[in-house]
């Protein structure tokens, strides 16, 4: 189970977040929608350990995400929509490194070709296109086979292939058990997904009707952002 409670964050003199609540058990699918700088990316920032909550807390099956919360880290994987991490690291050096500081075996090559990662696994990633980029992201975060998986607007900058990968992921995850947090402002992404959508907006956090599961997701076109060759660096 992955708690959030009473979560607050100020950043640039503005609340953020304000009083924020999230729980995701077993099979959970989380979607968080809401506005550009409605706070969606820093929430998930703060789930995933990355930022500390101003007050509040994060724990994941009883461990604390904050305040040497090593263990619960161990538990999740996070895939944020940058543009450029670590850009002097080949693809599989970014997936090894991952795999030391969670002290978890190395991914089977599978993994590498199910994301779409085998053309560009050994360039580095300031070589590669934004697509290209949120595929590695992707693949480093599966490292370990985390529980919780913390995906930023996962199929931003992917093609419809990309996309459709996302979807099948998050479906096959469901089935067995693991929990996915995610943000997105793509409704039929959301549909796709199934799961339980909320709208993050003036700092609270508000759940809408659960969209229907994705049956069938593999057969959903999807439009993901640019073409993945139109977004490079």
């Amino acid at each position: 189970m992955l708690e959030a409670t009473g979560i607050h964050k100020r950043l640039a003199g503005r609340d953020v977040l304000s009083g924020v609540d999230l729980r995701c058990g077993p099979s959970d699918v989380a979607v968080v929608m809401g506005g550009n700088g409605a706070g969606k990316s820093t929430l998930l920032r703060i789930v995933a350990g990355l930022l500390e909550p101003d007050r509040g807390a994060v724990a994941l099956a009883g461990d604390p995400i904050h305040g040497g919360g090593a263990a619960a880290r161990r538990r999740l994987g996070y895939a944020p929509d940058a543009t450029e991490p670590l850009p002097d690291l080949q693809v599989a050096e970014l997936c090894a490194l991952v795999c030391a500081l969670k002290r978890a075996p190395p991914l089977d090559r599978a993994w590498v070709e199910r994301i779409g990662a085998g053309a560009f696994y050994r360039q580095r990633l300031s070589g590669l296109s934004f697509g290209q980029r949120k595929r590695a992201l992707l693949l480093a975060a599966l490292v370990g086979d985390p529980w919780l998986l913390v995906l930023d607007e996962p199929t931003n900058g992917l093609d419809a292939d990309g996309a459709r990968t996302v979807v099948e992921l998050v479906a096959q995850r469901r089935a067995e058990g693991k929990a996915t947090l995610l943000t997105t402002n793509d409704p039929a992404l959301a549909a796709a997904l199934g799961g339980q959508t909320y709208r993050l907006s003036a700092g609270r956090l508000v759940a809408d009707v659960a969209v229907p599961g994705a049956a069938g997701a593999a057969g959903v076109v999807l439009a993901g952002g640019a073409p993945e060759g139109e977004r490079d660096r």
